[in-house]
């Protein structure tokens, strides 16, 4: 499968499923890379809400 057609694949998934093809990407890349692995483990674990973003903040983060 080309990049254009996995492209134009992603592009008729509906909202959820794009989300959910972003979670496993994202899973994929964390498995090779022990660093980032480290990195989100240490944000997941962060117990202050001042470090914490809002899923709205983060909706209008992607935006760009």
């Amino acid at each position: 499968m080309s990049m254009d057609e996995l492209r134009s694949s992603v592009a008729r998934l509906s909202e959820q499923q794009q989300n959910e093809l972003i979670a496993y990407v994202i899973h994929l890349r964390h498995q090779r890379d022990a660093a980032a692995r480290r990195e989100l483990a240490s944000r997941l674990d962060r117990q202050d809400p001042k470090d914490w973003a809002s899923l709205d903040s983060l909706k209008e983060s992607w935006k760009d």
